[in-house]
């Protein structure tokens, strides 16, 4: 049995949200989990995961990256990347009668180079990666950190998070706390990717926290980091470290009274010899969604899904 799966069940990843946040079982309805999703049939376990929304949302010809679902699941934003305009941008689908709806461009997408959409936990405000122009200049020759927040026909106008968080490197794949705490990445594709977190101060954001040892390591990439609403839970992408199963692996870390223990492969379950990233796991934490490519020969990318217990059987 892989290591991870003394580690990784429903039941212990709801004591360490809830515990170290709150210290009472009445968290967990809180904060938006359902410890009763636990108790349901039988996980169909495929190895490596089965495709998410094949021919709504995860369609052969391009290639789709980052889902981020609103609170309730029925609704669901997303990257593409596609060889007709608009070349990078981020898509809007909805669920209906069991089915997605044909994902539409965002109003504030389409123009620039957008991706890595993440949805904070009130829904309001949604994050992402962006070349766009800052101030009215030129469009970036890197990618950096933006918000818009909802208004009352939609989205408002697109927020730069500022010098302090964005550099002249590449800052990509927020993902954002309920406190708005942002965990992102941030290097270079000619270096690598380490993994940071910024927090929010009223207006401002503090300097940007290297994570750390447990989580980043110097001869390989970190980055694609998704973090529970309440900061406790942190599965991220790490690409060519030592013992993966490919070329990029999912792994998982726990704040433990503000200590992040050293980072764990999800293991066989879901990681393969392809190259597994940008994962994200439902609200009650039963369901875990990433994206699986396929370089040599190259296929593009599409999403996957994995019932979350499927990882410690």
């Amino acid at each position: 049995m892989h290591r991870f799966a003394r580690q990784w069940s429903m039941n212990v990843l709801l004591a360490v949200s809830a515990v170290t946040t709150a210290g009472t079982a009445g968290a967990q309805e809180a904060e938006g989990f359902a410890p009763e999703s636990a108790s349901w049939g039988q996980p169909r376990c495929e190895p490596g995961g089965s495709l998410f929304a094949p021919g709504e949302i995860s369609l052969e010809e391009r290639s789709e990256y980052r889902l981020a679902f609103s609170s309730d699941g029925r609704t669901a934003y997303y990257h593409v990347d596609s060889d007709t305009p608009p070349y990078q941008a981020i898509y809007v689908t909805q669920l209906k009668n069991g089915h997605w709806s044909p994902g539409e461009v965002v109003s504030f997408s389409g123009t620039y180079k957008d991706s890595d959409p993440f949805l904070s936990p009130d829904g309001q405000s949604l994050f992402y990666s962006s070349t766009r122009p800052v101030n009215g200049g030129v469009e970036r020759p890197d990618t950096d950190l933006w918000v818009v927040h909802r208004v009352r026909n939609g989205w408002g106008t697109p927020e730069h998070l500022g010098p302090l968080v964005n550099t002249d490197r590449e800052e990509l794949y927020p993902s954002v706390t309920r406190d708005g705490t942002v965990y992102f990445a941030s290097g270079t594709f000619e270096t690598d990717f380490e993994m940071y977190r910024v927090r929010r101060l009223g207006n401002r954001y503090t300097a940007p926290e290297n994570l750390g040892p447990a989580l980043n390591s110097p001869d390989s990439w970190e980055y694609n980091p998704w973090v529970s609403p309440d900061g406790r839970v942190l599965v991220f992408a790490s690409l060519n470290r030592p013992g993966g199963y490919g070329l990029g692996d999912l792994y998982v870390s726990f704040n433990v009274a503000g200590t992040w223990t050293p980072a764990v492969n999800l293991g066989p379950e879901v990681n393969t010899e392809k190259d597994e990233f940008h994962p994200v796991v439902s609200r009650d934490l039963s369901q875990l969604y990433f994206v699986r490519q396929t370089w040599d020969p190259f296929v593009p990318s599409d999403f996957y899904t994995l019932d979350t217990r499927c990882l410690w059987r």
